[in-house]
């Protein structure tokens, strides 16, 4: 009976020994595992990255079409001549005033004259005028301010003067206005200024060769003049040739003038002025 119970003893020691052993081998497989188990051979598959010739296409971006410009705008029409994007302006403000020999001004007079070395100006061009002319005696040149404001009445007498020294109707041979009739001239807006280097009892092209002639027409739109009528547009202004004659419509203007090439009647039709 002693040996039995030692086998049976023995027997169940070996058991629990086995069944010990077993719990460790199985909580040890690598199948046991959640956290980095291998992937199966479908989930493998489906990670690796597509062959080069699989890739899929990526999407071409789509462009946003430019906007359709309104023939009509300022924009529009300097884009049918080529000509860049005008500034965004009020065409209807007093530096935009158009006087011509299409378009009189009657008996306009400026709402203030203040005078500057004995003439007299629209009092809103006095401070450009004055850093324009003080800015080009810096550069060692002589400035002579010849002619400004004219009244209706003063023009209509200039303008009889002119065809009675042998300019019917105040025009040259070639059909440009030499003066124009009283109501259609520049002078009675206040906004211009005949400039030149010295006194000239009468003026003509050969003003241009003066180096007070090319540094101010190279600069006047930095201070919102322009050269009111260039030798190139007379057909379209209908006024001779003056280098002289510099006229205020603001720096913006101005600048966008002269770049361009343009004079103030080309500029003022970009915005429907005709």
């Amino acid at each position: 009976m002693k040996k039995r119970g030692t086998r049976i003893v023995f027997g169940i020691i070996v058991l629990i020994l086995f069944c010990v052993y077993s719990y460790f081998r199985i909580s040890t497989s690598p199948r046991s595992r959640d956290v980095g188990a291998a992937p199966s051979p479908s989930q493998a598959v489906e990670s690796l990255p597509p062959e080069n010739g699989d890739a899929q296409p990526s999407e071409e971006p789509v462009e946003t079409p430019e906007p359709t410009l309104d023939p009509n705008s300022p924009a529009g029409r300097a884009a049918a001549l080529n000509l860049p994007a005008p500034p965004d302006i009020d065409v209807t403000s007093w530096e935009f005033m158009l006087a011509n020999g299409t378009h009189s001004i009657e008996e306009y007079a400026p709402p203030e004259l203040v005078s500057v070395e004995g003439l007299q100006f629209d009092s809103r061009i006095v401070d450009a005028l004055n850093a324009f002319v003080q800015n080009t005696r810096d550069q060692g040149l002589n400035v002579y301010l010849s002619s400004a404001y004219r009244s209706y009445s003063d023009q209509a007498a200039n303008f009889q003067r002119v065809v009675g020294n042998g300019y019917p109707d105040g025009k040259t041979s070639a059909g440009f206005y030499v003066t124009m009739p009283a109501g259609c001239s520049e002078h009675q807006t206040g906004l211009v200024c005949d400039i030149t280097d010295v006194y000239y009892p009468l003026k003509n092209s050969s003003i241009e060769n003066t180096e007070t002639f090319k540094y101010m027409s190279a600069h006047c739109q930095e201070f919102g003049f322009i050269l009111r009528f260039p030798s190139d547009k007379e057909d379209i202004t209908g006024v001779m040739y003056e280098p002289w004659h510099y006229r205020y419509v603001g720096v913006e203007s101005a600048t966008y003038i002269m770049e361009n090439g343009l004079c103030f009647e080309e500029f003022l039709a970009l915005y429907g002025v005709e």
